[in-house]
């Protein structure tokens, strides 16, 4: 019996042993590294830069059917999280940076945390004026590897258009898309879309009027493999629709080849002026 527990003993001593060396690699590989929004301010006012220019299908300015066009930085506050040994925890920084560009079809959105972490809407014009999403796409990194995950195939569901506020209190409309992760492979996703408010936004130096918009996507359901909800709320200024605040609250489990990890984000990010750095 003594021999069984002394062996017992060296098993549960391994364990422990290789449990926290795979936490110190988790720990090592992981990295969250913040933007410089001044030089992506540059890189997008750059003829070179990497970011599409303000100038394609348009021009500088975003005309009636159009969002403003540029990069604006953003105070944030929030986090994200996976539940791979403990971690990793990502605080996001205090500043973060989001950029609006005219494209082809209509205009892109996106919202960069880390470099590590971005949101990205791709949006299209319609004949009325209104911005449909065409795409969506959530890039993660943890531990050194990326999860991008595409949701698309939604049909027409309008995220903005002029007079937007006038749809306060309106049904909400809802469109079937597809989800697909490197992670989780491809499952179903409803995206809804509502009108829900107008308030008042600190935003820059003064309060603005602004229309609250919320943007849904349930992944899955709960018999899935992978499955969870990601709540975005955007607040578009009533003079100009610059997106004064924006917000996510999203929790998923998620299949992986590590077996079923559970995801949590939520940020809050609001103008800290209504001028974009650049465009």
């Amino acid at each position: 019996m003594k021999k069984w527990g002394r062996r017992i003993g060296i098993a549960a001593l391994v364990v422990v042993a290789l449990l926290g060396t795979a936490k110190l690699v988790v720990e090592w590989r992981d990295r969250a590294d913040p933007v410089d929004v001044s030089d992506l301010a540059a890189a997008f006012d750059s003829p070179a830069g990497a970011t599409p220019r303000s100038d394609v299908d348009g021009g500088d300015s975003a005309g009636p059917d159009r969002l403003p066009v540029g990069v604006w930085s953003y105070e944030a506050s929030g986090s994200e999280y996976i539940d791979l040994l403990g971690g990793p925890l990502h605080e996001f920084p205090s500043q973060v940076a989001q950029s609006v560009t005219n494209t082809e079809c209509g205009q892109t959105i996106e919202v960069l945390l880390f470099e590590q972490r971005s949101d990205t809407l791709d949006l299209c014009s319609s004949d009325d004026g209104a911005l449909r999403l065409e795409r969506f796409e959530t890039r993660h990194e943890f531990v050194g590897v990326a999860d991008v995950t595409v949701t698309e195939g939604c049909g027409a569901i309008d995220i903005w258009w002029p007079g937007i506020e006038q749809d306060v209190g309106a049904e909400a409309s809802s469109v079937d898309c597809t989800a697909i992760g490197d992670m989780s492979g491809t499952v179903g996703a409803v995206v809804t879309h509502e009108v829900v408010a107008l308030e008042a936004v600190e935003a820059g130096a003064g309060t603005h009027e602004a229309v609250r918009v919320r943007v849904t996507s349930r992944v899955g359901t709960d018999s899935d493999p992978t499955h969870g909800v990601y709540d975005a709320e955007f607040w578009f200024g009533l003079e100009d629709a610059v997106i004064l605040r924006r917000t996510l609250d999203a929790e998923v489990n998620a299949s992986t080849p590590l077996g079923t990890v559970r995801f949590e984000e939520g940020f809050d990010i609001s103008a800290e002026d209504l001028e974009p750095l650049s465009g």
